[in-house]
């Protein structure tokens, strides 16, 4: 299996692929040459020992190694980064308190991590709005993703969890004992399940990056290439994986995702009955039994007493704010199923037109 397959094929659910672009080869050409000027190009003559590290990660991926340039650069900063603009070539850079901390098998990791970025073509995703509530959400699942790689460039996940606890905490194993149960205890403290910040985050926190690597280590895929035994299904596992960062980071996001959809809809079908200046007793047990009868009172408690064109121009107004809403909180899940609910509506209310005439308004 070739490396871009490889990688795919153990992407995690959440970290939807999405259409990617070509960038200009000559931002990355400028980005080399500045490293180049002022960083150590990681190389067989002047750090073989790191550079046996990346062989190693780029042979244990299917990947060849030409297309991978590496850089150390001089910082305090325990960090690792990819850039790429198309699937031809990408640029490592990690730091040198990053190397200094590491040994070689948890470099593989490291290496792998920023690899995996190239691979599942990150950098050249066509991701709109990457700071919505969406945006969080997909930018983690990235993270999960790559650790996956990362295991997949050093086989083993010793390394890759010696590596995450490592990067945490700044400590070699002069300080740490790795007891990788105790680690993941922390999860358990009621302090950090009322921790909101992680939310708007674009990594998960590395406590959970562990405990989803460990759950991938039992996964059918890792195993049948590793060890050529089968595991769990990967669909289980992704969705283990999923709850868990729901427990501690997503909940509340992807339920105000959630709301934001069902006010299209609840809006989209009150607009559709009243439109035609009428709101039957037959059209307000239809929105009672779709979204509840609490929501029939808010809209009923809203309109009361306004004339039948107001009543038409504010619940237009309510159903067009919620469009704009949805797409602002789940901009890319939005491009793809607006239309179809708005479709949705037209076609179950039997409004001719209704779709047309919201997509000129929005």
């Amino acid at each position: 299996m070739e490396a871009f397959e490889l990688a795919s094929s153990i992407r995690y659910l959440d970290d939807i692929k999405l259409k990617t672009f070509t960038g200009d080869p000559k931002t990355i050409q400028n980005y080399e040459a500045s490293l180049a000027l002022n960083s150590l190009k990681i190389s067989k003559g002047i750090t073989p020992n790191i550079f046996n590290s990346l062989e190693k990660a780029c042979s244990n991926l299917n990947l060849d190694l030409n297309k991978v340039n590496a850089y150390v650069t001089s910082s305090p900063e325990i960090q690792a980064g990819c850039m790429s603009f198309s699937k031809e070539s990408c640029v490592i850079t990690v730091t040198s308190a990053t190397i200094n901390l590491m040994n070689f098998d948890e470099i593989q990791f490291i290496f792998g991590h920023e690899l995996g970025h190239f691979l599942l073509s990150h950098n050249i995703e066509e991701i709109e709005m990457q700071d919505s509530k969406e945006g969080y959400i997909k930018k983690r699942a990235q993270e999960i993703s790559v650790d996956r790689v990362g295991l997949l460039a050093c086989k083993d996940i010793d390394a890759a969890t010696r590596a995450v606890v490592k990067s945490l905490s700044g400590l070699d194993e002069k300080y740490i004992k790795f007891d990788i149960k105790a680690f993941l205890n922390q999860l358990d403290e009621d302090l950090v399940k009322n921790e909101k910040t992680g939310q708007f985050s674009s990594h998960p926190s590395f406590i959970l990056r562990a405990k989803a690597l460990m759950r991938f280590s039992l996964s059918d895929p890792y195993l049948q290439l590793v060890e050529e035994i089968s595991g769990t299904n990967l669909i289980e596992i992704d969705k283990l994986i999923q709850e868990d960062l729901n427990t501690y980071i997503d909940r509340d996001l992807r339920l105000d995702i959630k709301e934001a959809k069902e006010l299209i809809l609840f809006w989209g079908y009150a607009y559709a009955y009243v439109k035609n200046g009428s709101f039957t007793k037959q059209n307000q047990s239809n929105l009672e039994n779709k979204f509840g009868p609490n929501m029939k009172e808010k809209l009923i408690n809203m309109i009361t007493g306004l004339s039948t064109k107001e009543v038409i121009k504010v619940v237009k107004i309510k159903f067009i704010n919620s469009i704009s809403n949805y797409r602002i909180v789940a901009p890319n899940i939005a491009k793809k199923e607006l239309n179809l609910m708005i479709l949705e509506i037209e076609k179950d209310t039997n409004q001719k037109g209704f779709f047309n005439e919201i997509l000129q308004e929005v």
